[in-house]
Parts: structure tokens; sequence; C-alpha cells
């Protein structure tokens, strides 16, 4: 058990904190001056900074006291089983103590009339050690044995008196120097009150000490103690092991095992791996330890240190290769290897796993499948095969083995074999239905790409909705859909099935990773239909999506650049708190503050509720409110109050809704403007392109400083070793303590290794950068066709003109034709008229000329005939025909 002066220390620096005046409050004036603000920062921070110095040195300390407390007791049990009469031994000291006790009261009594100040003390200082060792009710001999020096001291001095009562014992160098070092051994004061007086003695020497100056002396002082009191432990345990019989090592051995597998079946890991690894080191002449090795080993694979587990039982390979462990070690090493992706090191472990003979067990179902895991992603799709057949139908891998298989057979292109796996397994009810509609993606996939559409259609339709990966079901139907289309000829394609796909595909799976590729295609579908305009939309959107991960990628840069600078702004105020430099730490702090809010909006703007996407939907709003204003005015024009009354109160919801929402030019939000809200996607794989770039960089910076520890460690050990030879012990007590500060060092960085593998190298099915190319192709191409159809529907058009106005010449010609026909027909029936008109005029006035000739000459008439006789024609007949003509 630890001594409760070793928390002195720690008591007087919390008193140190609580002195400098962190609670102290001036009520008398409600308003504080900056001064007295920055004063009490400075103290609140202080108080925060010792707080976790403390739990941070106490959290690292537990896992190590907690195992040499154990120990102890471990002695103390053997101990008490070794020697007998205890409380006899106990009884006896006690007795001699209180008779010391007694005997010093009667030296005080005798030796009073001396009258030495020094005397007196020491006997004072005496007196008290006995009644404090009394009150403590614990045999120490050490303390026993410093008493009995300082009662030989105090008697060889009674003795002196009596031989010359004017002696002058204060003044005897001699007798003095003895005092003092007699008491030095009574006192034994601790290394928590050693460091404490260095404090006091600096303080009082004028230099300037601060409380990190008292925090790192009692830091040292909890190390030195715990390497003494371990070394107490060694010594005694090597004693005893030394002194002991076969029976006794044994009984010891036993009773270490016992607590170091309880502390395993209890949890407590970092205990059992200190406990097996001790009983390693002091215990290798009782034989085999191949348990011990095994669950030393498993304990820091629980802990997440893979490197030491790897270490331990590739240690374990090597001692002990035909121990019954043997398969399982071999199964860790295989998982620690797949962890760090190390996947030709799986193979060589698998290979090393069968040679121990262990067959048609479920450990050998688990390395089998990890085996062909690890061949497939080395692309050894033959050996995949060879071992996932080896898994029979009573595996719990088998169905998780066969989709695999199938996949190994797709990596040979044989697609039939891996189409009868697959349609077993969709068939097989007693599936996972996550797992059985994942089995039919992969399916659908296969007849896609063995351009079976109808089927893969068919099986498509068979998922439920519910699937985690249903966006890839749909892009994968509206693919099918598409490929069938286009196998038609030209006049029978009908696109209507996959537009309304992927129109569910981008209207109801916001954050897909597929959303890229959907718009591609429905853009292209667009284009085929002869609607440039969805199409150019379409594709601009996805290109537009290029620029808004540039973007992402310039704002994670400063992202960047900005937490470094706060972290060494708050490194800088750390500094300036061991250094009490009040100055300096408000510098740093007032730096820190000022770039924070930077730093958050650039980290995490991507979160906040305003941005384009919003101002685009006030947009839409605004649109929709000015169609609404004209509708109003229609229906007041045409006095329908009922109607103006509806129009208005849905005016009034979508104003209520604009003023609710906060736009770019009004944001509300803390983190200023979101630009990645109408392109998540680009904001996603920047983000993750980033993140796996600082993960690889957080591995390449923990693998460097492990080799530089491990380095430093092997000079220590080569430092230790000359130490010990030399027997400079304090030289060699220092380097102890650094070898432990490394091997603590080592098991951290062990951990942070393997998290930094855990955390993986996330990928995305996005693929900005070929939808994004396939975009710019896209408007290239539709605006050239655009471009093209125009200059032919010109040249249509112009050739369309000249045939018009070819036939409109042809036409004018014909309409001229005729219209000179009907002129010379109306000249001909005008001509005949008018002969007809001379006709009927001559012969009216022949007529009238025989009237009134044969009325006045009746002897013409020929009255042998009976008929009138006409008058013989004159020559001037012809020439008034041709001037009829």
């Amino acid at each position: 058990m630890r001594n409760k002066n070793h928390l002195f220390l720690f008591y007087a620096l919390l008193l140190f904190v609580f002195s400098t005046g962190l609670f102290a409050q001036q009520k008398q004036e409600p308003a504080k001056t900056s001064s007295q603000k920055q004063d009490l920062l400075y103290t609140s921070a202080l108080k925060h900074y010792v707080n976790e110095l403390i739990a941070n040195l106490s959290e690292s300390s537990i896992g190590q006291e907690r195992f040499l407390v154990q120990q102890i007791r471990m002695l103390n049990d053997e101990i008490l089983a070794r020697v007998k009469g205890v409380e006899k031994v106990k009884e006896s000291y006690f007795q001699l103590l209180n008779k010391r006790l007694a005997e010093v009261k009667a030296l005080k009594r005798r030796l009073a009339p001396y009258h030495s100040a020094q005397l007196n003390d020491f006997l004072d200082k005496v007196e008290n050690t006995i009644k404090a060792t009394l009150a403590a009710g614990k045999v120490d001999f050490q303390k026993q044995r410093a008493i009995e020096d300082a009662m030989q001291l105090l008697y060889v001095a009674e003795e002196m008196i009596k031989m010359d009562p004017n002696a002058k014992l204060d003044k005897d160098a001699e007798f003095t120097h003895d005092l003092k070092k007699t008491e030095g051994k009574l006192v034994s004061k601790s290394l928590a009150q050693l460091s404490y007086e260095d404090y006091q003695n600096k303080k009082s020497a004028g230099e300037k000490v601060t409380i990190y100056d008292l925090y790192r002396e009692w830091k040292r002082a909890e190390h030195v103690n715990y390497e003494l009191r371990w070394t107490d432990v060694e010594i005694i345990k090597k004693k005893l092991l030394r002194d002991g019989t076969a029976a006794e090592r044994e009984r010891m051995f036993k009773r270490e095992l016992r607590q170091a597998a309880t502390a395993f079946n209890y949890g407590f890991y970092d205990l059992a791996e200190r406990s097996f690894g001790e009983i390693l080191n002091r215990y290798s002449f009782i034989g085999q330890l191949d348990d011990c090795l095994f669950y030393k080993g498993l304990s820091n694979y629980l802990l997440d240190r893979y490197l030491a587990a790897q270490s331990d039982f590739e240690r374990f390979v090597h001692d002990y290769p035909t121990s019954p462990y043997l398969p399982k070690v071999y199964r860790y090493l295989m998982q620690i290897s797949m962890h760090f992706s190390n996947y030709p090191k799986v193979l060589s472990y698998y290979d090393a796993f069968q040679k121990t003979g262990v067959q048609g067990s479920g450990l050998y179902d688990e390395t089998t499948f990890m085996a062909a895991a690890a061949a497939m992603k080395l692309g050894k799709f033959e050996k995949a095969i060879l071992y996932l057949s080896r898994l029979g139908k009573k595996s719990p891998f088998y169905y998780q083995a066969q989709y695999l298989l199938a996949e190994s057979y797709v990596g040979v292109n044989n697609y039939n074999e891996a189409e009868r796996i697959l349609q077993e397994l969709s068939l097989n009810e007693r599936l996972n239905p996550d797992f059985h509609d994942k089995v039919l993606l992969k399916l659908g996939m296969l007849y896609y790409e063995l351009q079976d559409y109808n089927k893969a259609i068919y099986t498509f339709d068979l998922i439920n909705q519910g699937f985690s990966q249903y966006d890839r079901v749909l892009l994968g139907l509206a693919w099918s859909y598409f490929k069938k289309e286009m196998a038609k000829p030209v006049s029978q394609r009908n696109f209507a099935n996959a537009q309304q796909v992927l129109e569910v595909l981008i209207d109801n799976f916001y954050g897909s990773d597929y959303l890229l590729e959907a718009k591609t295609l429905l853009g292209y579908i667009h284009q085929l239909q002869n609607d440039t305009d969805e199409a150019l939309r379409n594709y601009q959107d996805v290109y537009s999506a290029r620029e808004a991960k540039d973007l992402s990628d310039a704002l994670n840069t400063e992202s960047e650049v900005l937490g470094k600078i706060v972290n060494q702004a708050q490194s800088l105020e750390k500094k300036a708190l061991d250094k009490d430099d009040p100055n300096a730490f408000h510098k740093a702090y007032a730096l820190r503050k000022k770039l924070y809010r930077p730093y958050l909006q650039v980290t995490y703007l991507d979160l906040s509720s305003a941005g384009f996407g919003v101002k685009h939907e006030v947009d839409r709003l605004n649109a929709q409110l000015h169609e609404l204003e004209r509708l109003r005015q229609e229906a007041k024009a045409q006095q329908r109050k009922d109607l103006v009354k509806r129009i208005e109160r849905m005016e009034y919801k979508i104003y209520g809704a604009i003023n609710t929402i906060p736009t770019v030019t009004r944001p509300s939000s803390l983190l200023g403007i979101n630009y990645f809200d109408t392109h998540p996607l680009a904001r996603k794989e920047s983000v993750l392109e980033t993140r796996n770039k600082q993960v690889l960089a957080m591995r390449k910076d923990i693998e460097n400083q492990r080799e530089e520890i491990v380095k430093r460690l092997n000079q220590l050990d080569i430092q230790i070793n000359q130490a010990r030879k030399d027997k400079n012990y304090k030289k060699l007590v220092a380097l102890e303590l650094s070898k432990e500060h490394f091997s603590d060092l080592l098991k951290k960085l062990d951990f942070l290794e393997t998290q930094a593998y855990g955390m993986g190298l996330r990928k995305s099915n996005i693929n900005l950068n070929k939808w994004s190319d396939y975009g710019v192709f896209g408007l290239t191409n539709v605006k050239f066709n655009v471009k093209t159809m125009t200059a032919k529907e010109i040249k249509d058009m112009q050739k369309r003109i000249q045939d018009i106005n070819t036939f409109l010449k042809l036409r004018r010609q014909n309409i001229e034709h005729k219209i000179r026909q009907i002129n010379e027909q109306i000249i001909v029936m005008t001509r005949k008229v008018r002969q007809q008109e001379r006709l009927r005029k001559r012969e009216e006035m022949n007529r009238q000329f025989e009237e009134s000739y044969f009325d006045t000459h009746d002897t013409e008439l020929n009255y042998d005939e009976g008929q009138p006789q006409q008058a013989p024609q004159t020559k001037t007949q012809p020439s008034e025909n041709k001037q009829q003509k």
C-alpha cells in the first residue's frame, strides 16, 4: 500500500492552487475591470490545467499501481505462509517499543538538568517517533533499527555527562555529526516531502518557482517512489524464490497464475498482461509456459495493442511449435495481419495453420474464410475458389462463403457457375433478409453484365424497397431499362421506364453515392429525346459538382492550417502556464479565441442551414407568389371574391415561410453560408479524400515515432547494462526510469496505430471526376448537336424558302398565262359581241331600208317568185370586215 506521506505533495499542490485566489470574488464591485477579468481568466485556466495534469498522471499510473499492489499482497501471503508465529513477533515488537518509550521518558527526566537544547530536541523527536509508530500499528523493522540506534546514542550522551558534567556536547563536532546522522535515519522523510522541501528551498532562495515546477517535482517523486517500491518487491521475490523449496516456489507460481487468470476473466486485461509477463520473467524454471504466453498476447490483443500481441504470438510460434494453443495463435495472427491489410502474410499464416492438422471445426472454417478473403483482396481468385470450396453446408460461414465464391467465379470469368450459385442462394428462404437482397442485387448485376436485361429487371424488382442499398438497385434497374431500349430500332425506343426509375432515385435518395451517375444517365436520355433544356440542366448539375469539390478541397486545406495554428496557440497557453507568464498566456488565448470561430465555420460550414439550395427554394416560392398575384388580379377583375380570399391566404402562408427561411444574404446560422447543400456529394468526396490523407499521414507519423522509440529503447538497454557493470546505481535508476517512460509510450503508440488502421480508408461510389467528365462531354455534345441542328434547320429553311419562291414564280407564270388566256378570250368574245352587234344593226338598217324603199317603189317587187329580192351586195363589205378586224 502507498504511504500517506506520498500524498503530502499532492495536497500542497492543491493548496497552492487555492492560495492563488481562484475562488475569491469581489462582491463589493459588481463590475470587474479588464485586468481583474484577465486575472480571473488566468487563475481559472491555471486551475483547469493543473487538474488536467494531475488527472492524466493519475490515470496513467493506475495500471502499474494495481499491478504493484497485487504483487505486494502475494508477497505478504507468501511470507505469512512461510513465517510462523507472526502474532508473537508483533506482540514482542510493540512491547519493545513501549519499553523504549518508557526509557526515553526516563532519560528525558535525567538529562533535563543538563539544559542542552540540541539534546532535548533530539529526545523529543525520538519520543514522537516511537509514539507515531505505536499509533500506526504496523511492524516496521527499519524504524525499529533507527530507534535502537537513537537509544544507543542517548545512553552514550548520558555516560559522557556522568563522566564530565561540564562537557559541552553541543560543541562536540563528532557527537553532533552522529546526532544528525541518527536523526536523519529516525525521520526517514518520503520522496514527496523531500521534493516539497526542494521546492520550498528554491522559493526561499528567491528563484521564480511556478506551479508546474511543483507538479514536475511531484511527478518525478512519484516515478522514483514507484521504482523504489518495485525494486523492493523484486528483491524480496528473488530472495523468496532463491531460498524457497520446490513446493514453495510452485506455490508462488500457482498463486500468481491464479491471480493473473482471475484478472483476465474479470476483464482487467492490462493487469493480466503485466501478471503473465511477470510469470514468464520469474518462473522460467517451471518449464512449458505456453498458456501464460498465449494469454499475455491475447491480453494485448484485447487491449488493441496489436503489434505487441503479434510479437507475443510470433514468439509463441517459435518457442512452442507443438502447443495445443498453436491453431488459435495462427487465427489471431491472421486477424492482426488482416487488420493491417498485410494480405500476403495472412496467406502465409494460413499455410502454417494447415500444417497443424486442425480440420472440421469452427476455428478451421474461420481461418479458411479469412484466407479466402485475403486471396480475393490480392486478386488470386483461383486460390480463393479453392479455399471457399472447403467450407461445407454445416459451416456458420457457408452462405457468406458461397457469396464470395460467386464473386471469385466472376473474377475468373466463369459466369455460369456464378449464376448457378447466386440462384441457389436467392431461393434459400432461411437467409437474412438484407443478405438475401444483397444476393439478388449481385445476381441482377450479373445478368446486366451478361446483357440479359429482362432477367436483370425481373431480379431487381424482387428486391425489397427497405434494402440498405436500394439506391444501387434503382440505378441498376434504370441502366437495364436503358440498355434494353437502346437495343431496339430508333423509332421503337421508349425510355419512360428508365426515366421514371431515375427520377425516383434522384427525388428520394438525396445523399446517394449514385446520384451523379443517375443525373448523367437522365441527361443522356433527354438528349436522345431531343429535350435539350433538360439534358443541359442535368449535365450542368453534374459538371458543377467538380467546382464545388475544388472549393471544398480549398476549404479543407484552410481548415487544416487554421487547426494547426489553433493547436499551436493552445500549446503556447500551456507553456505560458508552465512559466507563470500571464502576458504570454493572454496573447496566446486571444489568438486562439480569434481564430476558433473562423476555424469552426470553415470546418463545419456544410452543417449550416443557410445555403444556395435554400436560396433556390426561396426563388421558387417567389415565382409562385408572382403567379398567385397574377391570378389574384384576374380573379379580382372577374369579381370572384372567394377566389381572391383563397389566393391571399396562400400568399400569406408563402410569405411566412419565406420570412422564416435563412438565406445567403440573411444567414441565421453561426456557421455562415453553406456552399454545398446543392452539391452534397462533392463535399462528401472531398471530406473523405481529406480524411484518408490525414489517416495515412497519421499512420506514417505513428510508425516513425514507434521506430524511433524502439531505437531509443535498444540504446537504453545497452546503457543500462553498462551502468550495471560500472555499479553506477544513480545513473542506473535514471536509465530505468527513462526505459519505463519509453515503454509506456510504446504501448500507447501501439494502441494508436491499431486505432489508425481500424479507422480504415473510406471509399465511395461517387466517382465525381468520372461523371463530371461525362457532364462536360454531355454539355459539349448537346451544344454541338444544337448548333448542328440549327445550321441544318437554317439550311432546310433556306431550301424550303427557295422551293416556295420557285413554286410561287411558277404559279405566277401560270396565273399570268391564264390571265393572258382570259384576256385573249375576253378580246375574242368582245369581237364576237361587236360583230354580232354590227350584224344586228346591219340587218336592222337593211330592214329599215327595205321597208322605206318598197313603200315608195312597188314596181320593184317580184311578183312572180312571191319573195322580195334582196339588194345586191356592194363591194364595200370586205373593207368593213377588215375594219371590224
